[in-house]
């Protein structure tokens, strides 16, 4: 099996619509340099049975009746040429390279729809947060009050008793003569004994003084900002894994088509060499080309581990085994209906309500506010928690305001790159006919069908911006908004 399919097979070469693919078996030499080479057209296979024809371009992992793959043709010269990404779309060349190693086919699939409920229920942060909150909760506060209420009384009792005490030793040495019997000693111990009793006073009406300030917090307790604090990180832990998964779309999209561009470079190598044992071009432009190839391999395998760290990445947001293996499935679309229905006033107050930052800068206020009238520095001090709400607000406005252009914009990227791709098309329909009629090589019916990939997959990389977009702009309706917002 070709190491280039196992890793893009391994990478989850699934998508939307399609996804870009490219593969070429070292093999087999391609017969772009035979004159009588026929032209490039796949077999009209059928697809293996309960499974959709995918088209006449890759029906199955192999040919019934031929004893070669399927997506190849035998040259006069004798030679198996690939042709299974030669005029395919990229959806079928995606299920080829699946049906070459069908034990992936089984693989576990990663729907975009369980993000979600995946984060909410196995992050570990999302759950250490969540006991947390619990822990927080936990304290009866009734009873924490009616406990140092009855302290309080308690001490109230036992400070009227030594008062008591202290008036009536105080009463008694008024009477002692300190002429007579040990009269000086008994006023000494009295005295000592009602400076003891007045410190005792002192210190015990302090702690009640504490014990009332500690009741007047509990009663004031207020569990909304931990929960408000904890919902936003939790919201904003789905966030990333949904970019995580939007993310690996697209990485899968760019690995498809840089191997398909390394495909098209490394026959274009082949014939530069042939070319150079002809004498028709100089070691310098074999080497040339040599270098292109290479750089399009070494993006190749850099795609390959970012694909594979990325997945990791994702794994251990959705409270998984890191090295979980795991392919992806499809993105909702984004309809102009949803699109139309998308009012910025309306969405932007709705979601300033739920800000997390404006939630924060607004209690700062109250909490200004409710400063002791007396207290050095107050008005300052509630100017200065006025300024940071504006500033709150105004940058949420103005990155909420970006998100709604950019979904805009967005849109009329799809809407070009699908003109650019509809062109693509008939380009390489052309160049097809060219080519059966002998006018133009084999190499240049490659890279037009290379260019219909390309804009191919600048729709499906269009297609995935927009959801992106759209998907920042529904959590920015729910106050969830990221620093920069929209790009």
């Amino acid at each position: 099996m070709n190491t280039r399919i196992y890793a893009a097979v391994l990478a989850g070469a699934i998508l939307t619509a399609s996804t870009a693919g490219a593969v070429y078996d070292e093999s087999r030499m391609p017969a772009w340099l035979d004159p009588n080479a026929g032209a490039v057209t796949a077999p009209v296979v059928s697809g293996p049975a309960g499974q959709p024809t995918i088209s006449q371009a890759a029906p199955s992992a192999w040919s019934s009746g031929t004893g070669q793959p399927s997506g190849t043709v035998t040259t006069n010269t004798g030679e198996g040429y690939p042709t299974y990404w030669l005029g395919m779309s990229t959806q079928e060349a995606t299920q080829y390279l699946m049906q070459q190693l069908p034990m992936f086919g089984d693989a576990e699939r990663l729907s975009y729809e369980h993000i979600e409920g995946l984060v909410r229920t196995q992050n570990r942060t999302v759950l250490a947060n969540r006991a947390t909150l619990r822990s927080i909760k936990a304290v009866d506060l009734d009873r924490a009050i009616a406990d140092l209420n009855n302290a309080i009384q308690s001490m109230e009792q036992a400070v009227s008793s030594m008062q008591d005490l202290a008036g009536n030793v105080a009463l008694s040495l008024s009477t002692v003569d300190p002429m007579m019997n040990n009269g000086q000693a008994t006023i000494m111990i009295g005295s000592a004994t009602t400076v003891l009793l007045q410190s005792n006073i002192a210190q015990m009406q302090a702690q009640i003084t504490q014990m009332r300030e500690q009741i007047k917090e509990l009663k004031k307790t207020d569990y909304e900002p931990y929960e408000r604090q904890f919902e936003q990180i939790e919201n904003q832990m789905v966030m990333a894994g949904q970019s995580a998964y939007i993310g690996l779309m697209t990485l899968q999209q760019n690995y498809l088509l840089t191997a398909r561009k390394a495909d098209l470079a490394q026959v274009k190598l082949r014939e530069m060499e042939m070319r150079q044992t002809l004498g028709q071009v100089s070691q310098l432009n074999v080497e040339e080309v040599r270098r292109a190839y290479r750089q399009a391999s070494g993006a190749l395998k850099t795609l390959e581990q970012t694909l594979y760290n990325t997945k990791g990445d994702l794994n251990i947001l959705l409270g998984r085994d890191p090295s979980r293996n795991y392919m992806l499935d499809t993105l909702p679309a984004v309809t102009p209906d949803m699109i139309f229905h998308m009012h910025l006033e309306e969405d932007l107050s709705r979601g300033m309500e739920q800000s997390y930052d404006i939630y924060q800068a607004k209690k700062a206020v109250r909490d200004a506010e409710d400063l002791d009238k007396d207290e050095d520095g107050r008005k300052d001090k509630i100017r200065a928690a006025e300024y940071m709400l504006e500033g709150a607000e105004q940058t949420f406005t103005q990155n909420f305001r970006k998100l709604f252009r950019t979904v805009a914009e967005k849109n009329r990227l799809l809407s070009a790159a699908q003109e650019e791709f509809g062109y693509q098309v008939r380009a390489a329909d052309a160049a097809k006919l060219k080519y059966e009629k002998g006018t133009i090589s084999r190499n240049t019916y490659l890279e037009a069908d290379v260019a219909k990939s390309e804009a191919e997959t600048g729709v499906f990389l269009a297609q995935i911006e927009l959801y992106s977009a759209y998907m920042q702009y529904q959590w920015a309706c729910q106050g969830v908004l990221t620093t920069t917002g929209g790009i």
